[in-house]
C-alpha cells in the first residue's frame, strides 16, 4: 500500500474540473486523479528531472485511480472585478471572475488533511525515494492559493473522521450518492507517452485543436450522500426533525423615516411581507425554498397538511392601532435553518404595499405563558365556509359562526369553549379603549382575488384556563384570528 497525505495549509481547495469553466462555480473535489499525476510531474522537475527511467516506473505504478479520504468541506466563493484596460461608456472596462473554493474543517489541533490512498501498490525503495522527493517540492495542488504539503505514508487512518470515496466501478461501494467524473490516464496510455501527455501545455492542446490531453480518459467517482453540507446538515436530527420545539420569534416593527407604523388592519399584507422575506433568506443561505416556512407538501406541490407551519402573527402592542411587533410562532417546533432564515430579517420592502421600507429587529425567541378563561378577537377570524339559511321562511341556520370556530377550536387542540359572536359592525378591543371595525381590516391577500367568507370577532369562554397562542380561521396564518386574553 502507498498513500500521500495532503494538507491544505490554508484550510481550502481552490480548483476548476477539467471540463468547466472558472465562472461556474465548481470546485474538483476530490481531486483528479490526472491533477495529482501532474503536480507530482511538476515536483520531479523541480528536483531536477533526474532517474527518468525510474521516474516512468513510478507513474506506471500510479496510474490506476486512487481512493480518497476526504475531510468535511464547505463550498464558497469569492467574486472579483478585473481590469480589462480599456473603457467603456466612459468608464474603465472589467469582468467579474468567480473564485470557487471549498473550506475544509480544521482546527488548530487537526489540520485539513486528506488521503489519496492506492491500497494494492507497493513501490520499490528506489521508485519511493523517487516519489518522495518529488511530492516534498509540492507548492500548491490545484491553483495556486491552495497551499499544501503532500508526504508519502504507508498507511492512512480510519478513525471515522475522513469520508471514503472512490470509484463507482469498484466492489463494496454504495450506490447511493451523486457521481462526479474526474480525468484520468487511459488503460492504454504509459511510459514516456504518459510523462509527454503530462506536461503538455493548455496552449498547446488548443493549437492541435484537442478538448483534453491525449490519451486521457474520464472516470466516475461515487460521493456519499450529503457530501459537502455544511456542518449542521451532516447530522440526521437536523435533516430530518425538529431542532426547535414549539418557538415563537418576536421582532419589534420600527417606525420608517418619513413614514408611519402600518394600521393594524393591514395585518395580511404585513404577514404577507414577513413569509416573503423569511423565504427569500432561506432560498439565499440553503438553496431551494422551504416548504415549511412556505405552508406546502413536503414535495412542493400543493398545501400542507395540517397546521404545523408557521403563523406570522403582526400586533398592536401599544394600543394606538398601529403594527409595532410581529410574533412568527411555529406550533411544532423548526429546523436549525428556518430559525436562521426568520431570524435575519432585518426589513420589509415592498413598495407596492407601503411606500417606505420597515425596519425590523429582531428580539429573540420567547416562550408564551400566558393562560386565561377568557380570550378576545384582536383581529377578526375569517370563517371557513359562508354561513347558510334553511328551512322555511329561511329560519334554519346552518354553518353558524358560533358552530364554525367550536369547530375550529376543536381541531386546533381538542379544546371545547363557549363562543359568543359580535354583532355586525363591532370594534375589536385594544389597550386604552374600542379599536378598528371588524369590517375595517383587509380579508384577502395580494394575487388572491377569490371571495372569502366573513369576518366576525367572538369572546371564547373556557372552563378552565387555556394558554395561548390562539389562532383560528382562514387567514391564521398571516395575521387574522388572533385572540388575546380579555384582561389586557
Amino acid at each position: 500500500m502507498i498513500a500521500l497525505r495532503i494538507e491544505f495549509l490554508a484550510g481550502r481547495f481552490h480548483a476548476n474540473p477539467w471540463d468547466a469553466g472558472t465562472n461556474e462555480g465548481e470546485v474538483e473535489w476530490p481531486p483528479s486523479p490526472w491533477r495529482l499525476l501532474r503536480a507530482i510531474t511538476a515536483g520531479w522537475f523541480r528536483a531536477g528531472g533526474e532517474h527518468r527511467d525510474v521516474f516512468l516506473r513510478m507513474l506506471d505504478a500510479l496510474c490506476e485511480a486512487p481512493r480518497f479520504l476526504l475531510p468535511r468541506a464547505t463550498a464558497g466563493h469569492s467574486r472579483h472585478y478585473v481590469p480589462l484596460g480599456g473603457f467603456k461608456n466612459g468608464k474603465p472596462e472589467k469582468t467579474q471572475i468567480l473564485d470557487s473554493f471549498l473550506a475544509l474543517d480544521h482546527d488548530s489541533e487537526h489540520p485539513a488533511v486528506a488521503y489519496a490512498v492506492w491500497p494494492a501498490i507497493d513501490l520499490p525503495e528506489e521508485v519511493r525515494a523517487l516519489l518522495e522527493r518529488a511530492c516534498n517540492l509540492i507548492g500548491y495542488l490545484g491553483r495556486a492559493e491552495s497551499w499544501c504539503s503532500v508526504e508519502v505514508v504507508d498507511s492512512a487512518p480510519h478513525d471515522g473522521e475522513l469520508t471514503l470515496v472512490d470509484l463507482a466501478s469498484r466492489e463494496d461501494v454504495p450506490s447511493a450518492g451523486p457521481l462526479v467524473r474526474r480525468l484520468a490516464p487511459s488503460l492504454s496510455l504509459r511510459g514516456a507517452g504518459l510523462l509527454r501527455s503530462l506536461v503538455q501545455t493548455t496552449a498547446d492542446m488548443r493549437r492541435s485543436k484537442r478538448l483534453m490531453p491525449p490519451g486521457t480518459a474520464w472516470v466516475e467517482y461515487r460521493l456519499p450522500p450529503g457530501f459537502l453540507l455544511v456542518q449542521e446538515q451532516y447530522e440526521e436530527q437536523e435533516l430530518r426533525g425538529s431542532v426547535f420545539d414549539k418557538i415563537v420569534l418576536r421582532f419589534s416593527v420600527e417606525r420608517p423615516r418619513q413614514g408611519v407604523l402600518p394600521p393594524v388592519t393591514r395585518a395580511v399584507d404585513v404577514a404577507e411581507l414577513m413569509r416573503r422575506s423569511a423565504l427569500s433568506r432561506y432560498s439565499r443561505r440553503d438553496g431551494p425554498a422551504s416548504t415549511l416556512l412556505a405552508g406546502k407538501a413536503d414535495d412542493g406541490d400543493g398545501k400542507r397538511q395540517g397546521h404545523d407551519h408557521p403563523y406570522y402573527l403582526p400586533f398592536d402592542s401599544r394600543g394606538d392601532g398601529k403594527i409595532d411587533r410581529i410574533d412568527v410562532w411555529f406550533p411544532k417546533g423548526c429546523r436549525h435553518q428556518e430559525y436562521l432564515a426568520v431570524s435575519s430579517v432585518d426589513a420589509l420592502c415592498d413598495y407596492r404595499i407601503f411606500d417606505e421600507t420597515l425596519p425590523l429587529t429582531f428580539l429573540g425567541s420567547v416562550t408564551p405563558d400566558t393562560s386565561s378563561l377568557v380570550w378576545e378577537s384582536i383581529t377578526p377570524v375569517v370563517l371557513d365556509r359562508f354561513p347558510k339559511l334553511r328551512g322555511q321562511g329561511h329560519s334554519l341556520l346552518l354553518d353558524g359562526p358560533e358552530e364554525q370556530i367550536a369547530a375550529m377550536l376543536g381541531r386546533r387542540s381538542d379544546t371545547v369553549a363557549e363562543v359568543e359572536v359580535w354583532p355586525a359592525g363591532a370594534h375589536v378591543r385594544r389597550r386604552g379603549g374600542s379599536g378598528a371595525r371588524i369590517d375595517a381590516f383587509r380579508a384577502r391577500r395580494r394575487g388572491k382575488p377569490e371571495r372569502l367568507p366573513p369576518l366576525v370577532g367572538a369572546t371564547l369562554r373556557f372552563s378552565e384556563p387555556v394558554s395561548g397562542p390562539i389562532v383560528l380561521g382562514r387567514l391564521a396564518h398571516f395575521g387574522l384570528g388572533q385572540f388575546a386574553p380579555c384582561e389586557f
